[in-house]
């Protein structure tokens, strides 16, 4: 096998499989981590046994490569191998036997509700320009848990015309519909308000829902800068990224006994695996439960 295998796989993740570009280039990294140490080790693509995909795992770990990193890596050449055989380019999956590296269970932060409603109502504490987007946009994170690709690819068609809900498109280009709470749609409201006032400004301007200074789309990096933006003057928020606010939303949704299938609904998670490692059991709820549960509680 050669590049052109690999280019191969990628282009079906692509086209047929309808990941993200984004996702599709996270791919082509880790199969260049693969494809460098099968020059480097002299081995044919088409003959790496499940000994060699050992040593590159121990290869992995001597970069420095964390455990989530080694897995995921594998996880992409494991994907590989099942598109090889398919096409018959290889006889056996080799890495199909090796198994994950364990490493520390680290779950993403999440806030409480009371820090996600101080978090989205500091715009309009602060002297930054156009509080009421910024003030929408952290607010229908935290309402409809949507991941931030999804937030940066609404258009203002998707949206329902009494704010109430919103059509997403998730990976694998999977629809779903996701609900905007009363508080989001208030923000969202004065928003699109002042949205219509800017836009007017200018020749044109783009459909997406959330959009820049300059009326242009507002991209995943710039919704990342901002969310970073306003940690800073944050009191009670630190090390946020805009997943949290994802995550904060499933949590909420298990806390107040929401099915976790219809989180995984919710999310648009795939699989209700991965969904349940938002389920968080904080140390008030395990004492309830406790009390509850247990006959000498």
């Amino acid at each position: 096998m050669s590049n052109e295998q690999f280019t191969q796989y990628l282009e079906y993740l692509f086209r047929v499989r309808r990941l993200s570009a984004h996702t599709v280039s996270a791919y082509a990294r880790d199969l260049n981590l693969f494809e460098r140490w099968l020059q480097h080790a002299q081995r044919a693509c088409a003959r790496v046994t499940v000994s060699d995909m050992r040593l590159f795992v121990c290869e992995l770990g001597r970069r420095g490569l964390s455990a989530a990193s080694i897995n995921r890596v594998l996880s992409v050449v494991r994907g590989f191998y099942v598109f090889a055989k398919k096409k018959h380019w290889c006889a056996d999956n080799p890495a199909r036997l090796v198994k994950n590296i364990k490493g520390p269970s680290k779950l993403p932060r999440f806030m409480f509700p009371p820090q996600a409603k101080a978090f989205y109502t500091l715009p309009s504490r602060t002297d930054i320009l156009w509080q009421e987007r910024d003030a929408a946009l952290f607010a229908m994170l935290y309402s409809t848990g949507c991941r931030v690709s999804e937030i940066a690819a609404l258009s203002l068609k998707d949206v329902h015309p009494h704010l109430s809900s919103a059509i997403v498109r998730g990976k694998g280009d999977r629809e779903r519909t996701v609900f905007i709470a009363p508080f989001a749609q208030n923000f969202l409201h004065v928003y699109m308000q002042a949205r219509a006032q800017r836009c007017a400004r200018y020749a044109s301007c783009t459909p997406a829902l959330f959009v820049n200074q300059r009326g242009r789309s507002l991209s995943v990096r710039g919704i990342q800068y901002l969310v970073s933006r306003y940690v800073l003057l944050a009191q009670d928020v630190h090390a946020l990224s805009p997943h949290a606010f994802r995550h904060s939303f499933a949590s909420t949704l298990i806390r107040r006994g929401a099915d976790v299938r219809v989180a995984q609904e919710l999310l648009g998670h795939a699989s209700v695996s991965t969904t349940q490692r938002y389920v968080h059991v904080t140390s008030e709820q395990l004492q309830d439960l406790y009390h509850r549960a247990h006959p000498r509680g």
